[in-house]
């Protein structure tokens, strides 16, 4: 499958029991619907490490759906708590992380359970 942001080869990679499609040349990741939460909740994701981060272009380009083909374009979904978005199908789901932005999400997470933990601790 052709990439969805450049000019690259998507193909398959396995995480645990999850297969995705990674991008040879951006390191941009498709996950189809309910991919990406099953993915962030595994602890080795080493075979998704991304050689490159997204330009400010490449990030910023609309896309359509690989799975949908044309359905309709991807939404950008905006990050609560960084500078980065979510390209998302409104149709089938899916989803489409620009290269170096896994690291990013994972890292929002660990986040978000820390500044949780404090939340609970202030409250008491």
């Amino acid at each position: 499958m052709k990439c969805i942001k450049c000019e690259g080869v998507l193909h398959l990679v396995r995480v645990g029991g999850v297969e995705v499609d990674q991008c040879d040349t951006c390191s941009g990741i498709w996950f189809d619907s309910g991919e990406l939460a099953k993915i962030l909740g595994q602890k080795d994701v080493e075979a998704l490490r991304t050689k490159a981060h997204a330009s400010k272009e490449a990030d910023s380009k609309r896309a359509i759906c690989p799975r949908c083909k044309g359905a309709g374009k991807l939404v950008q979904i905006a990050s609560l708590t960084s500078d980065i978005h979510i390209d998302t199908c409104a149709v089938c789901g899916g989803e489409w992380l620009d290269g170096g932005e896994l690291s990013i999400v994972r890292n929002e997470g660990f986040t978000r359970k820390i500044g949780a933990f404090f939340r609970k601790i202030l409250e008491m």
